[in-house]
């Protein structure tokens, strides 16, 4: 009858920890980056300070996120400072009707390798062959809408996404079946 008990106690505890998002949401098989001015672009791979660490959900640093990532698939997260100075170049894009310009030190991108041990780019996003990502921190981040051209200067499927001013960001990476998410959360 003891054994009964311990087990039915380590069952409920399973049960506990994986309905407030205990277990950790990784991608198998394949690794995430962020990289930007910030680590040289390609110069990130193979780097662990640029690698995106798979997370649970009740991870503290998503706090804010919780509620818009419940059934994610895999989740990643990675601490990034975009710095103040001035990268020499600029990224213009036109959000809500109003141009704006970034400097190129705000811009980003998440990339997709084929493992830990190789880190082969298998996709730069968003792009055609990462697909659209959703921005789950619109008052914080702009990411381009995922069309093939610039029409009204909003930016297309391969352009950067950027945060909104200078300074250090949780970057979070989702996947929600075949949706993909991308947010930031200014530390």
């Amino acid at each position: 009858m003891k054994k009964i008990s311990v087990f039915l106690v380590a069952l409920v505890a399973l049960f506990a920890l994986t309905a407030c998002g205990g277990g950790i949401l990784e991608d198998e098989g394949y690794s995430y980056f962020a990289t930007g001015n910030f680590a040289g672009w390609d110069q990130a791979f193979g780097k662990d300070e640029y690698r995106m660490e798979a997370i649970a959900l009740n991870d503290s640093r998503i706090s804010s996120l919780r509620s818009d990532l419940r059934g994610a698939d895999s989740l990643y997260v990675i601490e990034v400072t975009f710095p103040s100075d001035a990268a020499g170049w600029e990224v213009n894009y036109t959000i809500d009707g109003t141009e704006r310009t970034f400097d190129g030190n705000l811009t980003f991108k998440i990339v997709r390798t084929t493992s830990a041990e190789e880190d082969i780019p298998l996709w730069w996003g968003q792009s055609p062959e990462s697909g659209k990502f959703n921005n789950l921190t619109p008052d914080v981040i702009y990411v381009p809408p995922f069309l093939e051209e610039n029409i009204d200067g909003a930016g297309a499927w391969n352009d950067n996404p950027v945060v909104f001013e200078a300074g250090t960001y949780y970057i979070v990476f989702a996947q929600i079946g075949t949706d993909r998410f991308v947010g930031a959360i200014k530390k």
